[in-house]
């Protein structure tokens, strides 16, 4: 899950902290329970600063991709389906 870096850490202003805070709970709602590297998480933090139709097509291609990818292996999107069977 992604954590909203404290305010006080950055020399930021109060409108680009709360925008970029509802842009990190679109993703965290998208990514739901995805483990994340430090490296990963950086760059979402990065990108939730950004333009928010930006991350609104970002959300929408990750979305797609996960049903494409549920679609294709039978429904089981994080282990295989032997894996699931066992």
């Amino acid at each position: 899950m992604l954590k909203q870096p404290e305010r006080e850490s950055r020399n930021v202003n109060d409108l680009f902290y709360e925008m970029e805070g509802r842009q990190i709970q679109k993703m965290n709602k998208a990514l739901a329970d995805v483990e994340l590297t430090k490296a990963e998480e950086k760059t979402l933090i990065w990108l939730a600063g950004w333009e928010e139709s930006t991350v609104d097509n970002l959300l929408s291609v990750i979305g797609k991709t996960a049903r494409i990818w549920v679609d294709e292996k039978g429904g089981y999107a994080h282990k295989s389906k032997c894996e699931s069977e066992k």
